[in-house]
């Protein structure tokens, strides 16, 4: 179709295009206000050398250990994240294990860097916080525990974030509007080309012009029948029913004279 076919078929179905759009509209909104607000606190580590580690050269050849060998900071991340550290941190702040379910532990390592993000989300920025805190402080026990040549150092420490994360209101809201007009489009147009599928063609139409369409008889409306059909009652002569025969019989009665007539 062309753009002003178009034009035609949105200038006819601009009301389904705007219900459509207040219809998806009004879901999203009441979808995105209608969720939990998702709170979320950081808190960054370092991987660093122990203090142990006294003597130059040692120092040097671990740091270029470090350097090297990403896959270090990588497991120290998965350390802090792990179920056990995370149970560990929880029963310290006496957060029982279903509380827990509402809240999301995850920790990744900065690109180029041996620093260490852990994240904490759910639905209280203060006890985020306070998770995150906890566990960093499991974390780096259990790590220091497992060998005495690296160590996580703190670097950042988590503090309440009252702005939510998710749901975001003015997205939601967006991307609503655009899928109700998306929507509004589609439909018109399908319906538009459903129209010009299912229309009968008409013998003798012009393009862009109406024809009545045939009317049925009613079927207790009596069939017409063809003229040899129609037989009608024989009539007599008018000389007949007077009691007068034709001109033509009587010059037959005129000519049949018996010859005793002419005897006599």
């Amino acid at each position: 179709m062309e753009i002003r076919e178009y034009l035609d078929i949105l200038k006819r179905g601009w009301w389904v295009v705007v219900a459509m759009v207040l219809l998806i509209t009004g879901i999203g909104v009441y979808y995105s206000y209608a969720q939990t607000p998702i709170y979320e606190s950081t808190t960054n580590f370092v991987v660093n050398p122990t203090l142990r580690v006294n003597e130059m050269g040692d120092v040097l050849y671990s740091l270029d250990t470090l350097a090297s060998r990403t896959t270090l900071a990588t497991t120290y991340a998965n350390v802090l994240a792990s179920r056990t550290t995370v149970q560990t941190a929880a029963s310290k702040l006496g957060v029982s294990p279903a509380l827990m379910e509402d809240y999301v532990v995850s920790a990744v390592v900065l690109p180029d860097s041996n620093i260490i993000q852990l994240t904490v989300q759910g639905p209280s920025p203060d006890l985020a916080a306070d998770l995150a805190n906890a566990i960093g402080r499991t974390g780096e026990q259990n790590v220091r525990n497992l060998q005495e040549i690296y160590e996580l150092r703190l670097v950042d420490t988590a503090v309440p974030n009252y702005e939510p994360v998710s749901p975001n209101h003015p997205i939601d809201i967006t991307l609503s509007i655009m899928v109700g007009i998306a929507g509004g489009l589609a439909f018109i147009t399908l319906r538009e080309i459903l129209t010009q599928a299912f229309e009968l063609p008409q013998t003798g139409a012009t393009p862009g012009s109406a024809q009545p369409a045939a009317t049925l008889g009613s079927p207790l409306d009596p069939i017409p029948l063809p003229e040899t059909f129609h037989t009608e009652p024989p009539t007599e002569p008018e000389n007949a029913s007077n009691g007068n025969s034709p001109p033509s019989e009587k010059k037959k009665s005129k000519k049949k004279k018996s010859p005793s007539s002419k005897v006599d």
